[in-house]
């Protein structure tokens, strides 16, 4: 997995837990390097939807890059507001670049699994990170 864009206070849970689960983790650090943790064989990247990066870039900007270069690649959304205040905007974006609007999330009611969304208290809560870890593992 691939952060694309990463924010300190959310890579700094996710990326333990998601190496807990096996998971082997990348963080991309400069965009330059985006085509090179970015191929035909990355199986999902986490674009964070916080206003700020240490890279640089939009979030549509960045998922338009990744698209580019994976059309199929699975897509996490991160934030560390909880998806009913992100949804309305996350939904628009994805239908911009042809995604299904389905989002997958701790607690959501919806079984698609066009993309996935971690709220930052799904890393911090005990029965929300085991609910996150089920998640994970049938996604």
């Amino acid at each position: 997995m691939t952060v694309v864009r990463p924010h300190p206070a959310i890579v700094g849970l996710m990326v333990p837990f998601l190496e807990q689960l096996g998971i082997g983790v990348e963080q991309l650090t400069q965009l330059a390097d985006l085509p090179l943790k970015v191929t035909a064989e990355t199986e999902a990247v986490i674009i964070s939807l916080s206003v700020t990066s240490p890279v640089q870039i939009s979030v549509e900007r960045v998922l338009q890059m990744v698209l580019y270069l994976n059309p199929n690649v699975r897509l996490i959304f991160s934030s560390e507001l909880p998806l009913q205040k992100k949804q309305k905007n996350l939904r628009y974006l994805l239908s911009r670049y042809g995604r299904n609007s389905s989002i997958l999330s701790v607690g959501g009611t919806e079984q698609s699994n066009s993309c996935l969304y971690i709220w930052a208290n799904d890393l911090q809560d005990t029965e929300r990170r085991q609910q996150l870890k089920q998640l994970l593992q049938c996604w």
